[in-house]
């Protein structure tokens, strides 16, 4: 199996907490990370790193079209970018939350392509309406809603950069990941800031990686970086508000969400 073989690759090059890391936050398989450190990473409101790989599948594939798009012009960047997510959807061995972020990404940027003027109420509609034609089974999926939320941040705004984009899509996910996990984290926005900025680049390095294998070695330092930012963050006792968060505040939240947008946008 090609997803079983690249773990096997990313393990000969980097040790083993390293390379559970980086196996999390490329394929989204979080087998490999000992219990207490992904509770480090709940703690520290790192953990959509490891457990939201669309998201991180969204980011990067809009950076690499932001990025060519200054060199060869947007219509062929948008090729290219679509391109390279269906590959590494195709390498990662079609995981259903990788599939989903590649089909939401490939709509966001075909109207662009099409020189369509894009209307993001319609284009919400009709990611929600082929996923769950595909499977009706995805509106009981957490990972499901976790990827339709990072796909609504990361489109919101084309012009921004990786940074405020990342940092949205946390933004998005506080309800839901506080509803799944029952806490909120104090610390988030002080994690968030100081390894947000390293996640295109473990990725898109980790990407380009499993086929020139010897970068992987690049890496190491960037994620024994990010592990030290969560171990020593999550010592205080204080970073982790318990919560008693309900699908009912959750589901009040969006729609509090919701109704600030259509109002700001009419304003």
């Amino acid at each position: 199996m090609i997803k079983s073989y690249l773990v096997e690759v990313i393990a000969k090059y980097l040790p083993n907490q390293q390379s559970s890391m980086l196996v999390a936050m490329l394929f989204g398989d979080v087998s490999g990370v000992s219990k207490e450190f992904y509770q480090q990473m709940v703690a520290t409101g790192l953990v959509h790193i490891l457990v939201v790989s669309g998201s991180n599948l969204m980011i990067v594939v809009k950076g690499l079209i932001e990025l060519l798009a200054q060199w060869i012009g947007r219509k062929r960047s948008i090729v290219v970018g679509i391109m390279m997510g269906w590959l590494y959807v195709n390498l990662i061995g079609w995981q259903i939350p990788a599939i989903r972020a590649v089909v939401m990404v490939t709509i966001m940027y075909l109207g662009q392509f099409l020189g369509r003027k894009t209307n993001f109420l319609r284009m919400i509609v009709l990611v929600i309406l082929i996923m769950v034609v595909a499977d009706y089974r995805v509106l009981g999926s957490v990972s499901f809603w976790m990827s339709f939320l990072a796909f609504v941040a990361v489109s919101q705004n084309n012009d921004e950069g990786v940074i405020k984009t990342t940092l949205r899509v946390n933004l998005y996910l506080l309800p839901l990941l506080a509803f799944k996990f029952g806490s909120l984290s104090l610390i988030a926005p002080i994690s968030n800031l100081m390894t947000l900025f390293l996640v295109e680049t473990i990725t898109v390095l980790g990407f380009v990686g499993i086929i020139f294998q010897p970068l992987l070695w690049l890496l190491y330092p960037l994620l024994v970086y990010v592990q030290k930012v969560v171990e020593i963050l999550s010592i205080p006792s204080w970073v982790q508000l318990r919560i008693s968060f309900n699908i009912w505040m959750m589901i009040g939240s969006y729609l509090m969400g919701i109704g600030y947008y259509m109002r700001k946008k009419h304003v």
